[in-house]
This record gives structure tokens, C-alpha cells and sequence, in this order.
């Protein structure tokens, strides 16, 4: 597998340091592009529709922020040149480290193997959802997915799909009155 190390921006001011890892801000950078292109998209449209879109947009806005502002973005002080050793940072990178330990590595739950697998299961999810329908497939597709990267408990499973499909399924076809 390619080692592949993202680069890290760090800045200095006296004491304090801000250390910002480049390859966190990737899909929180993804999440506010598809935003401003959906505001871009709609902003036509007449006000009434607007009605459910706008908080939509702007809680995926406040979450793509905070998601940056957690994952990405690391300050410290003190005489660590580095930023302080909380472990944010630090393990973010430590993942694309070729100097890892190699038994770490085989223990790593996302894999070239696992993204591959991920991406069968997608697309048989997607040719599934007509023949089979949306809640069955969404909760098989969990059920494997949550499988794949390391959930055995079977209650957990058989909770986290059911809970997650009857709950989407729930706002689209009932609250907003859009069929799936």
C-alpha cells in the first residue's frame, strides 16, 4: 500500500503553536463545496421552498465547520515545537507514518481490501434499493457496512441499521412527504 503523508501547515506565535492537518480538511472542504453549490443551485427559487432547505443548509454548514475546527485544527502551547501533544494532530498522521508498526497495520480496520468491499456494497445497494426497497436494503447495507469495519455485537447491528433506516424513512416519507 502507498504511504501517502498529507501535509501539515504549522504556525508560531511566541509560545503558542497552531498545527493544521491538510488531509482532515479534505471531506469537511467537500461537505462546504456541495453546500455552496446547492445555496448556488436554489437560490431562485421562491421563498416557500426554501422552507426546509435553508435549516438543512446551514446545520451541514455548522457541522462541516466543527468537523474542521476538531479533526483538522490543533493549538498548543508550551515548549513542544510541535503543538502540544494532544493526539489530534499527532494520530491523524501518525496513520500515514511509513515508520509505523507494521502490526498496527494489519490491525487497521480501513484497508485498501475494506474500501474495496465498501464499494461492492454501495453499488449492490444501489441496484437493490428497486427490487427489494428502501428499508430492507438500507438496514442490510448498515448491517454490512457496520460489519465490515468491526462491529460484531449483534444487537448493535440489528440497532444502529433499524434505528438509522426507519429514522430517514420516517422524515422523508412522512414528515416531508417524499416517497423512497
Amino acid at each position: 500500500m502507498t504511504r501517502i503523508t498529507p501535509p501539515t501547515v504549522t504556525m508560531s506565535t511566541g509560545s503558542r503553536t497552531l498545527e493544521i492537518d491538510t488531509g482532515e480538511l479534505l471531506f469537511p472542504g467537500l461537505v462546504l463545496a456541495f453546500c455552496l453549490f446547492y445555496y448556488w443551485d436554489t437560490r431562485a427559487l421562491p421563498e416557500l421552498s426554501m422552507l426546509y432547505a435553508g435549516p438543512l443548509l446551514y446545520t451541514t454548514i455548522a457541522l462541516a465547520v466543527v468537523t474542521v475546527a476538531v479533526q483538522a485544527v490543533s493549538v498548543g502551547g508550551g515548549d513542544d515545537p510541535r503543538g502540544g501533544g494532544d493526539g489530534g494532530v499527532e494520530s491523524a498522521a501518525a496513520a500515514f507514518d511509513p515508520d509505523s508498526d507494521p502490526e498496527a497495520d494489519e490491525e487497521a480496520v480501513f484497508t485498501v481490501r475494506s474500501a474495496a468491499v465498501l464499494i461492492v456494497l454501495t453499488a449492490g445497494y444501489i441496484v437493490a434499493l428497486e427490487p427489494i426497497g428502501f428499508l430492507a436494503a438500507t438496514v442490510a447495507f448498515l448491517a454490512a457496512t457496520l460489519y465490515l469495519f468491526g462491529e460484531r455485537n449483534p444487537l448493535a447491528l440489528a440497532g444502529y441499521s433499524l434505528g438509522f433506516a426507519i429514522g430517514v424513512w420516517l422524515v422523508f416519507v412522512q414528515w416531508l412527504m417524499i416517497p423512497l
